[in-house]
């Protein structure tokens, strides 16, 4: 009897789900996700793309003993843009998980920005490559490109186009225009 008790606990547990989540939104305190439908055409079907808002953080460029970058995401007086495009791994196929990934700060209050090639660091531009690439994974800075931001009437808008350097790419181009929540 006291085990069914706990089977019975367990299932109600399991089985209780919230209806209420925008599809395409999920939203926090913390930060806002947004499912895109606009992954690159060549992987269109094939793979899924995502935006994240992250307020009231900052962007943390740091190096490991080997001289490899990485990044850290802290409480901080910034927001956190980051895209991600994460293509479907192939069935039986050990190592075919490919992730590509943009992130940048910019003010809380900021409003609109147009910055090109290096002064895309202003932002801390980085582009992460995950995968089982060998020499080509990793995160990199971006300083070749053109990033056009606008954030206005509850509506952001990102154009992005940018080059890191001999690194195969599947993300050259971002184009996205999101409403808040």
């Amino acid at each position: 009897m006291k085990y069914s008790l706990w089977y019975i606990l367990l299932f109600f547990l399991i089985a209780c789900k919230s209806n209420n989540l925008n599809k395409t939104a999920i939203q926090s305190p913390e930060k806002q996700i947004f499912n895109l439908d606009n992954c690159p055409e060549v992987l269109r079907g094939n793979s899924q793309c995502s935006l994240e808002i992250i307020p009231n953080t900052t962007l943390i460029i740091k190096q490991d003993e080997f001289q490899n970058t990485y990044i850290e995401i802290e409480k901080g007086e910034k927001t956190i843009i980051k895209y991600e495009l994460k293509k479907n791994e192939l069935t039986n196929t050990a190592d075919s998980q490919h992730t590509e990934l943009i992130y940048f700060e910019i003010d809380n209050n900021c409003k609109s920005l147009s910055l090109s090639d290096e002064e895309l660091q202003t932002v801390k531009m980085m582009y992460g490559r995950l995968c089982y690439c060998k020499g080509s994974s990793g995160y990199f800075k971006v300083t070749q490109g053109k990033l056009t931001y606008m954030n206005k009437d509850n509506e952001m808008s990102i154009k992005l186009n940018f080059k890191v350097g001999k690194i195969p790419q599947l993300i050259t181009e971002i184009n996205e225009t999101i409403k808040l929540i």
